[in-house]
């Protein structure tokens, strides 16, 4: 029980080191260098709680929950935050949240078509949409650091087009595996 609750409480960790993060991009004029040290510890929480989980055999659809929820906070969190700042295509937050709830209802779906009924269904291609929502409020960071401002912003629409796409793809890829009644995997 008490592996539980420590794993738990790394993966609730996510809540104030996304807190964090946000306060360093509103605070700090370039925050780009305590804001990698922030990623990096919220990058280590997410790859931690879930290794550790497995581990000791205790992975949980409380767990579960937790965990795709302080992805989404720190992902929506930043990304708006990136947004208000101008840092970021306003529409960009639109597909985060629509992939998500995407995500959440086919995997809803697609748990009645499971014997072992996990919380969530994940496939490959939308773990990589997943990542690249995570890393995107830091290669946002990184793109405006290194890059003059114009082709900062070019880069920038170019990386997310091209992950909008991408999470077009891929629910496009869960919707079709829906219809033709097979799990999400």
């Amino acid at each position: 029980m008490t592996k539980l609750i420590l794993i738990n409480g790394l993966t609730l960790s996510r809540v104030p080191l996304s807190l964090l993060f946000c306060y360093l991009l509103s605070e700090y004029i370039n925050p780009l260098f305590p804001c990698l040290v922030i990623f990096a510890l919220v990058a280590a929480s997410d790859y931690w709680d879930g290794r550790l989980a497995r581990r000791y055999q205790i992975s949980s659809n409380l767990g579960a929950v937790f965990d795709v929820a302080t992805d989404f906070f720190f992902i929506v969190t930043t990304c708006a935050l990136l947004m208000d700042r101008g840092l970021l295509p306003s529409w960009m937050i639109s597909v985060i949240v629509m992939k998500f709830l995407e995500f959440c209802l086919s995997s809803a779906y697609s748990r009645r078509h499971i014997k072992h009924k996990p919380m969530f269904v994940f496939d490959p291609f939308g773990r990589f949409v997943a990542l690249c929502f995570y890393i995107l409020p830091v290669i946002t960071l990184l793109l405006q650091f290194f890059l003059p401002l114009e082709t900062y912003r070019l880069m920038l629409l170019i990386l997310c087009l091209w992950i909008a796409a991408m999470a077009v793809i891929s629910t496009v890829f869960r919707i079709r595996a829906m219809v033709n009644r097979r799990a999400v995997y």
